[in-house]
């Protein structure tokens, strides 16, 4: 059975009822007005991606104004023309105002049936390239949005550092990096090593609820879990040359080591060691 709705717009009773009677008989889910306006106002209550209409309909819109009108104001549904003056300059006109098909009567049943499920099938396609556009766009707006915020992460973290050039402190220049680190990635515990001349990591800044100790055993290259610091879950990853960079979670957490924030977040850290 097709489910697409279909409106029917003749101002003639027996017309409205005899086709509503033969489509609905074949499936179809259609209703049914008798004139133009009364057309614009159901179609302003809910859509019909097809409209099949009369062209002469007495006393108000012609056929050619109603489908003018649908295509300025509803611009997604197709319109079918039913006319007994098929002429040419009647084809031609109702072409220019958006028509997608023209029946000419008499015609019979199966005819108009050809017509409204080339027209539904249309109108279905139509909705589906609607919605693959609008899901690329959104795809495109959220890509656009991170790449916003990408770049105004990155400017800020240019600005920590150029702060940390002029900052009183080698404290004074770490702080506000932690701060950020801390924000994003909300460890219980915070602390920045650097190696010391023994070759054992001497913590340089600290922060959370445990006191981390002020000296760390010497790590083997690259990333490691560091134990024995209290925290449920820790991490203790390396700053390039300049230091290591230790974070603990209370419970298990959903930092990634790899996720580019953090990455970049880290970089810039490593510069501020490197610089002070």
């Amino acid at each position: 059975m097709i489910q697409q709705p279909i409106l029917i717009v003749d101002d003639e009773l027996e017309v409205r009822e005899t086709l509503l009677e033969a489509l609905g008989e074949q499936g179809y889910n259609a209703e049914a007005v008798a004139s133009g306006e009364a057309a614009l106002a159901r179609m302003a209550e809910r859509p019909f991606p097809v409209v099949l209409t009369d062209l002469h309909m007495p006393g108000g819109q012609t056929g050619l104004d109603l489908i003018g009108a649908i295509r300025h104001q509803f611009p997604d549904t197709l319109c079918v023309l039913i006319t007994a003056y098929a002429t040419l300059d009647t084809s031609i006109e109702a072409l220019k105002r958006g028509a997608y098909d023209l029946i000419q009567k008499p015609f019979r049943l199966a005819e108009m049936e050809v017509v409204l499920n080339r027209a539904l099938d249309h109108a279905s396609l139509l909705e589906k390239v609607r919605g693959y556009q609008e899901e690329l766009e959104g795809r495109i707006l959220s890509r656009t949005r991170d790449l916003q915020e990408a770049h105004a992460e990155a400017l800020a973290l240019c600005d920590l550092e150029l702060q940390a050039l002029d900052a009183p402190s080698f404290k004074a220049a770490l702080d506000p990096l932690l701060d950020r680190l801390a924000a994003r990635c909300s460890p219980e515990g915070l602390g920045v090593y650097r190696r010391g001349k023994d070759g054992n990591l001497h913590c340089v800044a600290a922060r959370g609820r445990l006191a981390l100790p002020p000296r760390i055993g010497r790590p083997q290259p690259g990333p490691l879990v560091a134990p024995g610091l209290g925290y449920f879950e820790d991490h203790l990853l390396p700053l390039g040359h300049a230091g290591w960079l230790y974070l603990g979670f209370d419970s298990r957490s959903a930092f990634v080591e790899t996720d580019p924030a953090f990455l970049l977040l880290a970089r810039h850290l490593e510069l501020v060691l490197r610089v002070r």
